[in-house]
């Protein structure tokens, strides 16, 4: 796609330029012992650091026999959530395979675009040099690009340059690649003179067969900031890259178009993590509480089946959202939306929100789906009708959100039920602590009524469980040294694995997620957060961009995607890291609100 003409040819040489031995970039570890790093408390780390734009060798893992002959969005994107493609005359000289991308030194010029913003198409998205993570704010609180950089080897002249959505270049710098030598070629950038861009390209000159690796920036945070709020707003940009204010949803996958595929679990978290911030000085509190309306108007609005919304849903051709082909209506995305919008319309003080959730509570027909011996069923299948045959009788937090929304209800006497074993399905992750993004009385040390169990102490279990995993299954893992660890739903590898739900009780598995891990740390192990945020960056995986949807075991191997439902979790998680005990917004609105006061009674009376 001949997309941008690059201009400015007679650009200035490079300001620096880091030459090294023929072989692929490698990572250095600083290896510590999963028992010394959990307890350490490290310090934070450096305020600078890589932040890939692409890296050839994640985009394009190998010559894998199912790999996509072409460009595909589902397994080809960029670390941004944004697309990339081909541009220039010389196209046919192009291709890209096993980590790199390669141009051959016959034909005209040719090269490749990266959208830094949304999709290419989307032109009234832009990229702020000066404010990385997105969310705006006092430059104390932002992130910025000091530095453009480029992995290369080769023989002849390329080209790096940034340009906006009007396809005008506005930096450029020329380089050139020395035959038997890989070169990371670093160009200072500033970040104020130049403004907002939509794209960065490499260009290869006529006469340039090259091998590109990666394409990205060096990235400086503001000094000072604790470590969980640095990942509160790496997780929060994440998550808002994924939503369409004008819709008031929240795209499952960042790369995707708006209406395409929308997650209203998603669009819930965004909305409550939205409103967090706005309390906390990050975001426009009038902002914010236009988008929260939004999202409500939005999603209350949209077809339901017995009250229960879809778990994802599309933009028709009349522009209306609808579920989505092929998905159900779901009590548990229900109840995380139902959930988040309570909260967000108590953080903000929002009573409109508040009144509409009030009366989309009471519209709630659960009898449709429980049958006669107390079990609530997981919701409909696409005609609204049919119930789906699974049930949530598992023990853990997707359920209690369930039964906690059941007892919501005006004048139903609740019926739901729950295992009493205390273990989560597979002993996957997330499913253990993600009550606790909305309530803090998951905390309580009584056994509660429903199960019997006393929630810290299975939920510490299978922390310890989560921690052993990674030691025990491969003890001499990069992964395994630093204490990283986490084994939950998501993606289930590299691009276009596509989405499992991995636990402890599986065996085998070398995929981490970091969110099951931060929700972990964040919320049962708390003393614990800042050591395991701190590996996380020792590891290279605490991008400015948020973190990544997974890790294989051996750190060479992750997965970029930026999903909105992990961002979702990661971003609460963080936050009750940071605030939980000292005037955490969220827990206060939980504690005042009527609502979900009603629900927790259902496990505790008191």
């Amino acid at each position: 796609m001949n997309l941008l003409r690059p201009l400015h040819e007679n650009a200035s040489p490079p300001s620096a330029t880091r030459r090294e031995k023929s072989g692929p970039l490698r990572r250095s570890f600083l290896f510590i012992g999963v028992s010394t790093l959990l307890l350490s408390g490290a310090e934070a780390a450096p305020q600078v650091s890589w932040q890939p734009v692409t890296d050839y060798s994640i985009s394009f893992p190998g010559d894998r026999p199912d790999a996509a002959p072409a460009i595909n969005p589902f397994e080809n994107f960029t670390h941004f959530g944004t697309d990339f493609g081909w541009m220039g005359p010389g196209q046919a000289r192009i291709d890209g395979h096993s980590g790199t991308i390669r141009t051959k030194k016959e034909g005209e010029w040719t090269g490749v675009w990266h959208s830094l913003a949304g999709l290419a198409l989307e032109t009234d998205r832009m990229f702020d040099l000066s404010d990385v993570t997105g969310l705006g704010g006092p430059p104390e609180g932002r992130a910025k690009v000091i530095a453009v950089t480029l992995d290369a080897r080769g023989d002849g002249a390329l080209r790096i340059e940034l340009s906006d959505s009007a396809k005008m270049v506005r930096w450029a710098k020329p380089l050139t690649l020395v035959p038997g030598e890989r070169t990371r070629h670093r160009f200072e950038v500033t970040a104020e003179e130049v403004g907002s861009i939509k794209f960065i390209n490499w260009v290869a000159e006529p006469g340039c067969a090259a091998e590109v690796s990666s394409i990205g920036f060096e990235v400086e945070r503001a000094e000072k900031m604790p470590q969980e709020e640095w990942l509160f707003r790496i997780s929060l940009g994440k998550l808002r890259r994924c939503h369409d204010v004008a819709s008031g949803l929240t795209r499952d996958r960042a790369h995707i178009p708006a209406g395409v595929f929308d997650s209203i679990s998603s669009s819930g978290l965004h909305a409550l993590a939205t409103a967090t911030a706005a309390s906390e000085g990050i975001l426009d509190r009038e902002q914010a509480a236009a988008e929260v309306r939004r999202t409500a108007q939005t999603m209350l609005g949209m077809p339901k089946a017995a009250g229960f919304l879809p778990h994802f849903s599309r933009r028709n051709p009349e522009g209306r959202p609808e579920i989505h082909p092929g998905t159900e209506y779901s009590t548990v995305d229900t109840a995380i939306a139902f959930h988040s919008l309570r909260l967000a319309a108590g953080i903000l003080e929002l009573e409109d929100v508040a009144a509409a959730m009030n009366q989309a509570v009471a519209d709630l027909n659960f009898d449709l789906v429980t049958d006669s011996e107390g079990w609530i069923g997981h919701g409909f299948t696409q005609d609204g009708t049919t119930p789906l045959a699974s049930q949530w009788r598992d023990w853990g937090g997707e359920t209690a959100l369930v039964l906690a929304l059941e007892a919501m209800v005006p004048g139903r006497e609740p019926r739901g039920r729950m295992m009493q074993d205390g273990r989560v399905f597979r002993g996957v992750g997330f499913i253990a602590e993600i009550q606790s993004l909305f309530y803090p009385d998951f905390d309580r040390t009584a056994p509660d009524l429903v199960s019997g169990v006393v929630w810290p102490a299975a939920r510490r279990d299978l922390f310890e469980r989560q921690a052993r995993y990674t030691v025990e299954n491969w003890p001499d893992s990069a992964a395994a040294r630093l204490g990283l660890f986490g084994l939950s739903g998501g993606e289930s590898g590299m691009p276009g694995a596509g989405y499992t739900a991995n636990g402890v009780d599986v065996p085998g598995i070398r995929w981490i997620h970091p969110h099951a891990m931060l929700m972990s740390l964040a919320l049962t192990g708390r003393s614990d957060l800042p050591a395991g945020i701190a590996s996380l960056e020792k590891a290279g995986m605490l991008f400015s961009q948020g973190l990544p949807e997974n890790m294989e075991v051996g750190l060479t191997l992750y997965n970029p995607m930026q999903g909105s439902l992990n961002a979702g979790f990661e971003a609460l998680a963080a936050y009750h890291g940071w605030k939980r005990g000292d005037n955490d917004v969220i827990d206060e609105a939980s504690r005042r609100d009527p609502m979900l006061r009603q629900g927790i009674r259902r496990f505790w009376a008191d």
